[in-house]
Protein backbone atom coordinates (compact mmCIF):
# COMPACT_ATOMS: atom_id res chain seq x y z
CA UNK A 1 0.00 0.00 0.00
CA UNK A 2 1.34 3.46 -0.62
CA UNK A 3 0.71 5.76 1.52
CA UNK A 4 -0.15 9.39 1.57
CA UNK A 5 -1.81 11.98 3.57
CA UNK A 6 -4.65 13.74 2.22
CA UNK A 7 -6.35 17.30 4.11
CA UNK A 8 -9.89 16.91 4.12
CA UNK A 9 -12.39 19.46 4.34
CA UNK A 10 -15.61 18.34 2.28
CA UNK A 11 -16.76 15.06 3.34
CA UNK A 12 -18.54 12.46 0.87
CA UNK A 13 -20.20 9.63 2.47
CA UNK A 14 -18.02 6.81 1.74
CA UNK A 15 -15.52 9.22 3.72
CA UNK A 16 -17.75 9.75 6.28
CA UNK A 17 -18.64 5.85 6.45
CA UNK A 18 -14.75 5.20 6.70
CA UNK A 19 -14.31 7.66 9.74
CA UNK A 20 -17.22 6.65 11.50
CA UNK A 21 -15.70 2.85 11.63
CA UNK A 22 -12.39 3.90 12.50
CA UNK A 23 -13.77 5.91 15.16
CA UNK A 24 -15.60 2.93 16.63
CA UNK A 25 -12.27 1.54 16.52
CA UNK A 26 -11.46 3.18 19.31
CA UNK A 27 -15.03 2.18 21.60
CA UNK A 28 -17.08 5.11 20.61
CA UNK A 29 -20.48 4.91 19.76
CA UNK A 30 -20.32 6.72 16.45
CA UNK A 31 -23.14 6.82 13.33
CA UNK A 32 -22.82 7.89 9.94
CA UNK A 33 -24.84 10.86 10.59
CA UNK A 34 -24.00 12.15 14.10
CA UNK A 35 -20.21 11.74 12.65
CA UNK A 36 -21.04 14.13 9.43
CA UNK A 37 -22.11 16.75 11.81
CA UNK A 38 -19.36 16.53 13.79
CA UNK A 39 -16.77 16.55 11.11
CA UNK A 40 -18.28 20.04 9.17
CA UNK A 41 -18.26 21.69 12.42
CA UNK A 42 -14.67 20.95 12.83
CA UNK A 43 -12.94 23.22 10.17
CA UNK A 44 -9.82 24.69 9.27
CA UNK A 45 -11.92 28.31 10.22
CA UNK A 46 -12.96 26.99 13.82
CA UNK A 47 -9.15 25.86 14.02
CA UNK A 48 -8.85 22.51 13.14
CA UNK A 49 -7.71 20.61 10.56
CA UNK A 50 -8.67 16.60 9.11
CA UNK A 51 -6.24 14.08 7.37
CA UNK A 52 -7.35 10.79 6.16
CA UNK A 53 -4.81 7.77 4.37
CA UNK A 54 -6.29 6.04 1.69
CA UNK A 55 -5.43 2.59 0.81
CA UNK A 56 -5.12 1.70 -3.17
CA UNK A 57 -8.93 1.11 -3.53
CA UNK A 58 -9.53 4.98 -1.73
CA UNK A 59 -11.39 3.69 1.57
CA UNK A 60 -9.98 5.80 4.12
CA UNK A 61 -7.39 3.67 6.52
CA UNK A 62 -6.06 6.40 8.79
CA UNK A 63 -7.64 9.47 10.39
CA UNK A 64 -6.08 11.99 12.70
CA UNK A 65 -7.61 15.57 13.66
CA UNK A 66 -6.39 18.20 15.62
CA UNK A 67 -6.72 22.05 16.97
CA UNK A 68 -4.76 24.83 17.44
CA UNK A 69 -5.92 26.20 20.78
CA UNK A 70 -4.61 29.48 22.85
CA UNK A 71 -3.95 29.39 26.57
CA UNK A 72 -3.85 31.76 29.24
CA UNK A 73 -0.54 31.62 30.40
CA UNK A 74 1.53 31.55 26.83
CA UNK A 75 1.60 33.62 24.15
CA UNK A 76 1.77 30.93 21.65
CA UNK A 77 -0.42 28.49 20.54
CA UNK A 78 -0.91 24.57 21.54
CA UNK A 79 -2.17 22.34 18.84
CA UNK A 80 -3.77 19.37 20.08
CA UNK A 81 -3.60 15.98 18.21
CA UNK A 82 -7.51 15.07 19.17
CA UNK A 83 -7.67 11.73 17.05
CA UNK A 84 -5.51 9.06 15.45
CA UNK A 85 -6.83 5.95 14.74
CA UNK A 86 -5.49 3.61 12.18
CA UNK A 87 -7.39 0.71 10.85
CA UNK A 88 -6.08 -2.46 11.47
CA UNK A 89 -5.08 -3.53 8.21
CA UNK A 90 -2.77 -0.28 7.89
CA UNK A 91 -0.74 -0.49 10.65
CA UNK A 92 2.90 -1.25 11.33
CA UNK A 93 3.12 0.14 7.77
CA UNK A 94 3.99 3.98 8.85
CA UNK A 95 1.05 4.87 8.58
CA UNK A 96 0.27 6.33 12.15
CA UNK A 97 3.97 7.97 12.06
CA UNK A 98 3.01 9.37 8.72
CA UNK A 99 0.11 11.10 9.81
CA UNK A 100 1.78 12.58 13.48
CA UNK A 101 4.31 14.09 11.22
CA UNK A 102 1.76 15.62 9.10
CA UNK A 103 0.43 16.91 12.59
CA UNK A 104 3.89 18.52 14.00
CA UNK A 105 4.41 20.38 10.58
CA UNK A 106 1.19 21.66 10.42
CA UNK A 107 1.82 22.79 13.86
CA UNK A 108 4.91 24.63 13.30
CA UNK A 109 3.37 26.54 10.57
CA UNK A 110 0.79 27.23 13.15
CA UNK A 111 3.09 28.72 15.52
CA UNK A 112 2.80 26.17 17.67
CA UNK A 113 5.83 25.18 20.10
CA UNK A 114 3.86 22.70 22.39
CA UNK A 115 1.94 19.53 20.97
CA UNK A 116 -0.33 17.75 22.89
CA UNK A 117 -1.82 14.43 22.13
CA UNK A 118 -5.08 13.14 23.32
CA UNK A 119 -4.71 9.27 24.12
CA UNK A 120 -7.94 8.36 25.33
CA UNK A 121 -8.10 4.84 24.26
CA UNK A 122 -5.67 3.85 27.20
CA UNK A 123 -3.83 1.64 25.38
CA UNK A 124 -0.36 0.33 26.26
CA UNK A 125 -0.09 0.26 22.55
CA UNK A 126 -0.73 3.75 21.81
CA UNK A 127 0.83 5.25 24.82
CA UNK A 128 4.19 3.47 23.89
CA UNK A 129 3.16 5.19 19.89
CA UNK A 130 3.13 8.48 21.59
CA UNK A 131 6.03 8.30 23.72
CA UNK A 132 8.42 6.22 21.13
CA UNK A 133 8.00 9.89 19.56
CA UNK A 134 8.93 12.14 22.52
CA UNK A 135 5.51 12.95 23.59
CA UNK A 136 5.04 12.54 27.77
CA UNK A 137 2.56 12.11 30.37
CA UNK A 138 1.91 15.94 31.02
CA UNK A 139 -1.08 15.70 33.91
CA UNK A 140 -4.09 14.29 34.53
CA UNK A 141 -7.29 15.22 32.86
CA UNK A 142 -10.61 15.03 34.38
CA UNK A 143 -14.00 14.95 32.61
CA UNK A 144 -17.40 14.93 34.14
CA UNK A 145 -20.91 14.05 32.01
CA UNK A 146 -23.98 15.95 32.83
Amino acid sequence: MSLSVESITSWSDPDVDDVTTLVRLLGHDADPVGMRERLERLTPEAGHRTWIVRDDAGRAVAVAGAQVTWAYASDEPTAQLLLLVVDPSARRLGTGSLLIGTFETWAAEQGARRLSAVSAAATDSAHRFYQKRGYHDSGVRYTRIV
